[in-house]
């Protein structure tokens, strides 16, 4: 047994302190007092948050190219950042259309792993999705601006095998290699624009697809408040409809691609304040159904570069729940019971994970410790977050924990 002291868990949206026995990587009992015993292993964790692990549903290894170490380094990563799941976006070199390449990385995945293909080939013709989620695939990704006859195909098989459909909105021919939000700043610095509109007039089209063809579809990394609206439109007609925005979108604007710094060039792109605004009243009004840490590290080789040439991307799943807590829970714009169905219950959710997210008797153990009280400043020259002081740490996986 396995048991865990002093530690202030969420019941009905209050912080309740109270003492856990895990068992068998389950939670075994919750109550306000339990006697230690000579056979149990102890931790207080008294002063912490033991919260559910984190799910993100939007991560990418370094430079988007798939390899032992690059995944291996995705691991730790997530874990330093108290995410217990996650699901690797297939936008990745080599790409999943072959049995034996998903072979390959069915050896090298462990169980935070949750595995996406694309529906598409390097050739655009369909891949062969019944035979990749055969062999486990949990989740169908594409982008929105491809064929409509292959959106529908693609919806089809979503429907059929029970997986979700998840799709970053984004119409290439309304901006040509934007670099940045298309505004009175892209104008300034002389950088040509990703409108808001190449992402709004895609929502739009992939809403009434997915609720035609009843596909269970997620919206990726969504930065405008106006595909919310029709997101959530849409949703009184097909329930299956999910609306996914980044922190950075909720903390950050524009304003950080001034000096024209590449670390804060993300696809989507970072929005105006209005913007960035209407987003945060947008998740108070329960609009927003999950949270990610869009998390798409890029080497310094294509960061350190002419912004328009610089990749898109950010380094960001380790500070992940401390930019939550910080932006998010200590302004008071939502509370920490919202915060943990935003970035664990609903996402589970999503991709159908079953008896985790929660802190429930019966539930499996992926829980975190989480300091409130730790303080720090970031020191990451190469973050747009330089220099922000941000609030709170991921102390451990509580399985680690016991095994260290």
């Amino acid at each position: 047994m396995k048991l865990i002291k002093n530690c202030t868990i969420f019941i009905d949206e209050q912080p309740q302190k109270r003492d856990v026995i895990l068992h068998d990587n389950k939670i075994f009992k919750i109550s306000p007092k339990i006697k230690t015993q000579t056979n149990y292993e102890v931790i207080n964790a008294n002063g912490l948050y033991l919260l559910p692990s984190v799910i993100d549903l939007n991560v990418r290894v370094l430079n988007d190219s798939l390899n032992s170490k690059n995944l291996d380094a995705l691991y730790k990563s997530a874990q330093k950042g108290g995410v217990g799941h996650f699901v690797l976006m297939s936008d990745f070199f080599p790409r999943i259309e072959q049995e034996s390449f998903f072979e390959f990385l069915h050896d090298k995945k462990n169980s935070s792993l949750i595995l996406s293909i694309k529906a598409l080939k390097e050739d655009n013709s369909l891949n062969d999705i019944a035979t990749l989620i055969n062999n486990g695939a949990k989740v169908i990704q594409e982008i929105s601006s491809i064929n409509e006859n292959l959106i529908r195909r693609v919806m089809q098989y979503s429907y059929m095998k029970s997986v979700p459909f998840f799709c970053f909105c984004d119409n290439l021919d309304l901006h040509d290699k934007g670099a940045m939000n298309e505004g009175e700043l892209s104008f300034e610095l002389g950088l040509p624009g990703i409108s808001k509109i190449s992402e709004i007039s895609e929502v739009a089209k992939i809403s009434v697809m997915a609720e035609y063809f009843k596909a269970k579809t997620l919206f990726q990394s969504i930065s405008t408040n106006k595909s919310i609206d029709i997101i959530n439109r849409a949703r009184h007609d097909f329930k299956d409809i999910f609306c996914e925005v980044s922190i950075h979108h909720l903390v950050l604007n524009e304003l950080s691609c001034r000096d024209f710094n590449t670390y804060a060039k993300i696809n989507p792109p970072l929005r105006d304040e209005q913007e960035r605004l209407k987003l945060i009243q947008s998740l108070k009004d329960d609009k927003i159904d999950t949270l990610t840490s869009l998390h798409s590290p890029k080497s310094i080789l294509y960061k350190d570069t002419a912004f328009e040439d610089a990749k898109f991307g950010i380094d960001s799943i380790e500070l992940f729940l401390p930019l939550c807590y910080t932006f998010l829970v200590k302004p008071g714009i939502i509370d920490m019971q919202k915060l943990i169905k935003l970035t664990s219950q609903n996402p589970a959710k999503i991709v159908g994970l079953q008896n985790v997210a929660k802190i429930k008797e019966g539930y499996d153990a992926n829980l975190i410790l989480f300091d409130p009280n730790h303080v720090e400043t970031i020191d990451d020259k190469n973050s747009p977050y330089y220099g922000i002081e941000i609030y709170g740490r991921v102390v451990g996986s509580v399985q680690k924990i016991f095994h260290n």
